[in-house]
């Protein structure tokens, strides 16, 4: 599970040998830190996500429902630190990646009549 946060962004994996444990993890330094922060957070730069910490399952889903009851925004992209220029650029990145992959409503005539509306997938050109 992927979890993008006004705190940061979060790789959210099963441990395979250990049940019921997860495996939290980042690209970014601090960012499991401001979600976690009792957590004692492992680095490896030899890992694709050079952040992670084990932590139950229990305790990680408390802490992202949290997150979630937290929420005091009406628009995310918005609700981002501004200061943080990496992190804004790669939310901002997904944000158009999505926006470029999804259906988009495209209505039939120019009056909008929504009875006719029909959606349209854009081709991904990989040329």
């Amino acid at each position: 599970m992927w979890i993008f946060t006004q705190r940061g962004f979060l790789s959210i994996v099963r441990h395979t040998d250990k049940p019921n444990i997860l495996i939290v993890r980042s690209r970014f330094r601090g960012h499991i830190d401001k979600i976690f922060p009792k957590a004692c957070v492992n680095e490896d730069d030899t890992r694709d996500y050079r952040y992670r910490v084990e932590l139950p399952i229990k305790e990680v889903s408390k802490v992202i429902a949290g997150l979630v009851s937290e929420i005091d925004y009406d628009n995310f992209k918005n609700s981002l630190d501004f200061y943080d220029e990496r992190y804004l650029n790669c939310c901002l990145d997904v944000y158009h990646s999505v926006e470029n992959y999804s259906e988009h409503i495209t209505y039939s005539n120019t009056d909008r009549d929504f009875s006719q509306f029909q959606y349209l997938r854009e081709e991904i050109n990989e040329g």
